[in-house]
């Protein structure tokens, strides 16, 4: 332990003055650090004695040499050196916030500021794993969230556990609650548990699976030790496919999801590392479901929109179908197939024969111009051409115009005995 007071200098000759201890961790203990030189707040981190100081020397030498911190502002990795005759550890800045976990649990956040986060998440780790570094250490704990400016900034800390090929495996394995089901079997067979990208890529599933859905995927049956390494063992507990799967246990209902990320739980879960996604998937797929959120009209409870769902994931309100009226009278009834409206039905010249397509998806209905005298919507002072061969999103009472022909959308009525 060092004392409050102290003194320590970094390989770059900088010294800084012990401020204040932190809670003691498993491979070390940690201080509140000024720094001679002025500039952010520092933390600086010792080793225990009782691990090897050539080879904790060496790994952080390596660490710190990724300067992973200019790869990604979102990781906050050792920047310093720091050991004498007494001591051996590292410096780094000091991140702002408080762990995700309890973060997550202030009303008032939305699911975009969830997406939000999981994406700024998912491509910290994919810039990590680029780098061929595992984090080995991925939990709730080791990620820290502030509020700046009215948007919440994540930081990944503690990198004392990280997995790389060119250097001595680190001496610990990672947090219990994240860990993989191949990290899992070698504890049990009392072999050597090491974390690679493809464990990390387990853990990650369960940091998205907490930060979207605020539900770690082993609740429902975590009540023993061995049910709870069953339920980290085999796949996706909360799978909607899955027939036998724990219900009113929190958090947003997992089918609420749409079909991509539902498809990478499956993965990430998965007991077979090869079958992981990388974390760029995560992102990928986190920043196309920020586009796709709809509140529902009967519960205001959110969703994301895919063609999956006839009814609210929520509060089972079923979703109603829309209808297009025409000059004449007609009415068309648009419900989850695409149809295709043209010459034939609209008998003008001046509508091609393949016009415009009308998608519901969800409980949202899309046109798409297809014909080269256009498609335009009433903007309340004039007819705005709509963008051709791209989804528009249309809404109850919007006025269109297929070529000459006037159209109304309208929400067509529910059928009868629909929940």
């Amino acid at each position: 332990m060092l004392a409050i007071g102290q003194t320590l200098r970094c390989a770059s000759g900088e010294e800084v003055l012990v401020e204040r201890a932190f809670t003691p961790g498993g491979q070390g203990c940690a201080y509140a650090v000024r720094r001679s030189k002025g500039g952010p707040q520092a933390v600086v981190k010792v080793f225990h004695d009782r691990f090897d100081r050539a080879e904790t020397q060496r790994r952080l030498e390596f660490l710190i040499g990724q300067r992973l911190g200019a790869a990604c502002p979102v990781l906050v990795p050792p920047r310093e050196l720091v050991a004498d005759a007494a001591h051996v550890g590292y410096l780094s800045d000091l991140a702002p916030g408080e762990p995700l976990e309890d973060f997550l649990g202030h009303p008032g956040l939305t699911i975009h500021d969830n997406l939000t986060l999981a994406a700024a998440l998912a491509h910290a780790f994919s810039v990590l794993h680029g780098r061929g570094l595992a984090h080995g250490d991925i939990h709730g704990s080791n990620v820290l969230v502030a509020c700046i400016d009215g948007k919440p900034r994540a930081s990944v800390i503690d990198f004392d556990n990280f997995g790389a090929p060119a250097v001595p495996p680190p001496p610990m394995v990672g947090q219990l609650l994240y860990l993989s089901p191949e990290l899992r079997r070698a504890l049990s067979a009392g072999r050597p548990a090491v974390p690679d990208v493809r464990s990390d890529l387990f853990a990650l599933g369960v940091l998205m699976h907490e930060t979207v859905l605020l539900l770690h995927p082993a609740v429902g049956a975590d009540g023993t030790p061995e049910s709870f390494d069953r339920a980290m063992m085999d796949g996706w507990l909360h799978d909607p496919a899955r027939p036998m799967r724990p219900t009113g246990v929190g958090g947003m209902p997992p089918g609420a999801l749409n079909a991509d990320l539902q498809r990478l739980f499956r993965l990430s879960l998965s007991p077979d590392p090869a079958a992981r996604p990388p974390a760029l998937a995560w992102k990928d797929a986190l920043l196309a479901a920020l586009k796709t959120v709809h509140a529902c009209d009967a519960c205001a409870l959110p969703f994301l929109v895919d063609s999956s769902k006839v009814a609210c994931p929520s509060c089972s309100a079923v979703f109603p179908d829309y209808l297009l009226r025409l000059p004449d009278g007609r009415t068309l009834r648009i419900g989850a197939a695409a149809v295709l409206v043209g010459h034939e039905l609209l008998k003008s010249p001046r509508v091609s024969r393949e016009h415009a397509v009308f998608r519901k998806i969800g409980p949202e209905l899309f046109v798409e111009n297809l014909g080269r005298n256009g498609t335009r919507r009433w903007s309340g002072s004039a007819w705005v051409r709509l963008p051709d061969r791209s989804p528009i999103l249309l809404f109850p009472d919007d006025r269109l115009r297929l070529g000459d022909v006037d159209v109304v959308i309208a929400v067509a009525a529910k059928v009868r005995g629909a929940a």
